[in-house]
């Protein structure tokens, strides 16, 4: 990594991350799930934007955790990032301050420079917690990364309420990628909108497969849609 994510090269993040990982398995036992038994081999080394649902707080560790292969760095909402002791656990876990609140576009520099190098990244599109008993809205700034770097949006489904150590495991399905493919014609603004849009669509019915599979653990107050 450039200096500019001197944390990659930190021997403390990464000794952090794997402490992280071994909670996270240890706690939650998370079962994860691939709509395709080949999409895991396909997903290897290759540099995607992962979106999911976002209920709990755990998610931001969650994620990271069980994706552990695909190298990831998360977008997290920056009065987090600024809080002390737990800022520096967030940044030692490859977070990405982002200010949801202002015209933030440092993330965006970010990102990109982490996917040229082969990182993947992790982004909430809800833009915080559902608190409403559905899947909210996906905001567009995935899609646009994905849209101007050509990185396919890799969609998944977070299930479970973290019941930890004993209760009913954390689950999550990922589902096939959704390549990015600007046409020449185009503003890369207006097709991220169509991109997002299959996004939030892909994670809505990936959950509906859980939902179907599993039936409702309580994660939301209603089903959704």
């Amino acid at each position: 990594m450039s200096e500019k994510n001197p944390r990659e090269k930190n021997i403390i993040g990464k000794v952090f991350r794997v402490l992280v990982r071994w909670t996270v398995y240890f706690l939650f036992r998370p079962k994860i799930i691939y709509a395709d038994k080949t999409l895991k081999k396909r997903l290897k080394g290759k540099p995607v934007v992962f979106v999911a649902n976002h209920t709990h707080h755990f998610d931001g560790a969650f994620v990271p955790a069980v994706l552990w292969r695909q190298k990831p760095y998360v977008l997290v909402k920056k009065s987090w990032c600024e809080k002390k002791g737990t800022g520096k656990c967030i940044m030692l876990c490859r977070g990405i301050p982002i200010d949801l609140d202002g015209a933030d576009g440092s993330w965006y520099e970010t990102a990109q420079e982490i996917i040229s190098e082969g990182y993947s990244l992790v982004i909430f599109p809800e833009g915080g917690l559902s608190r409403n008993g559905k899947i909210n809205e996906f905001k567009p700034g995935a899609a646009l990364l994905s849209a101007k770097t050509g990185t396919p949006i890799v969609p998944c489904a977070i299930y479970g309420k973290y019941s930890s150590v004993f209760g009913m495991r954390q689950k999550m399905l990922v589902g096939e990628p959704i390549e990015s493919n600007c046409p020449e014609n185009m503003r890369p603004s207006r097709y991220a909108r169509q991109l997002i849009e299959q996004s939030e669509q892909a994670v809505k019915d990936l959950y509906g497969q859980m939902l179907e599979k599993y039936g409702d653990c309580g994660q939301y107050v209603n089903k959704g849609e």
